[in-house]
Formats: C-alpha cells, structure tokens, sequence
C-alpha cells in the first residue's frame, strides 16, 4: 500500500503561478537625507529573466512629490534595465513612504515598488501644538525651538497664520535655542492656527519651521 501526501490548496495555488518574468533587484528601497538637501534620487533595477519580450504599459506614482521613469519600453529577454525616481523633500520632515506602480504585458498584476524616504527635523519644536479649553484663562503658553545637532540657525520672526494668537519669540541661546510665546486674545470662540517660525541657518539656507495653536 503506498500514500500520497497531499499539498494544502494554498501551496498548490502558489505552486500553479507562473514566475514574473521581470527580476527585480529590489522591490523596497531606504535611504535618510540629509538637512537642506531638496530632492532624492533612487534606482530600481531590474533583469527580464523569461524567453519572452516584456513591454512596459504604465508607470504610476502615489504622490506629485514623486516622480519615475524607465530607461526603456521593450525589453527583450536577457536585457536589464532601471527605474529612475526622484523625490522632492522640500520642507518635509519625519518618515514618508512612497509607491511606483509597474504595469507590464506579462501580468495583468502590477509591481509596486516601495520607497522609504526618513528627513530629518532640521529643528525640535517642543511641545508642537498647544491648546486652550474654550473660556479658559487665556494664559501665555512657551514652545521651545533646537536646532538639529550641528547646526546654527538665527530664528528672526514669528508669524500666526490666525490673529486670533499674539507671538513672541525670544532668543535663549543665538543659533541654538529660542522660545516662542503664545497667547490667545479670547479663548471665548474657536480658533486655530500654524505659527511659522523663520530664520536662517549659518551655511545661508533659509528656515522655517512651524508650531500650532487652537482652542476648543
């Protein structure tokens, strides 16, 4: 008597898939800025690995800040080829993550490349927001600005994008630490606001880095 062992359906299924033909080199990419720096560029690579051309239909991204193009259409088997991207940072700060759809004859399922973006603050803004209970005393209230290590930044003006909030800034330390005052002429009504903290940095770039205030 002999017995057959029988594969999960699941693993049949996987098993039943034909292999993409496009190889990818990787399909996530990470890479950290650094302060000031304004776009990213980044390369997917890629190899056609089955006895087949492969033709790309469609190149997509999930976002205007991110930008992609490939180095060709057709790729006959055997060829390499590349995914340029190109991420504006601007004034972003913190982790973005950001996707390139590849749509291709070969699948009707595209490749979603991953591209992993860290920016660093340029300055710690602590805490970020402050708020006010509707009524309260409407008591003054300190955020205080560091520059990121190694950098100097003389931080000259602070505006509210609300009237409703009087600023102060005040200079603790030139060109490593400040402390912005915030008080709300009312507390009687709703109201917020993005206060915009601007200054310059010793290598001559411009900064602005930004706070918020509500009450509700």
């Amino acid at each position: 008597m002999t017995f057959r062992r029988l594969l999960p359906p699941a693993l049949l299924l996987i098993l039943a898939l034909p292999a993409r033909a496009l190889d990818w080199k990787t399909e996530v990419l990470t890479v950290t800025t650094v302060p000031f720096q304004k776009t990213q560029d980044v390369v997917f690579n890629f190899k056609n690995n089955s006895p087949r051309p492969v033709t790309l239909l469609d190149l997509q991204t999930n976002c205007d800040c991110l930008d992609a193009s490939a180095d060709g259409k057709t790729y006959l088997p055997g060829a390499v080829g590349t995914i340029r991207a190109r991420f504006t940072i601007g004034d972003r700060a913190g982790l973005y993550e950001r996707l390139i759809t590849v749509v291709t004859d070969e699948s009707p399922a595209p490749v979603r490349l991953l591209l992993r973006i860290e920016a660093p603050e340029i300055a710690t803004v602590s805490p970020r927001s402050v708020s006010w209970k509707l009524n309260e005393a409407a008591d003054e209230k300190v955020v205080e600005f560091t520059p990121a290590a190694g950098l100097e930044i003389n931080f000259t003006a602070a505006q509210a994008t609300n009237e409703a909030f009087i600023t102060r800034l005040e200079t603790i330390e030139p060109g490593k630490r400040y402390r912005l005052h915030l008080q709300p002429r009312s507390t009687a009504r709703s109201a917020s606001a993005a206060i915009r903290v601007t200054g310059r940095e010793k290598t001559g770039h411009d900064v602005i880095v930004s706070a918020y205030a509500s009450i509700q």
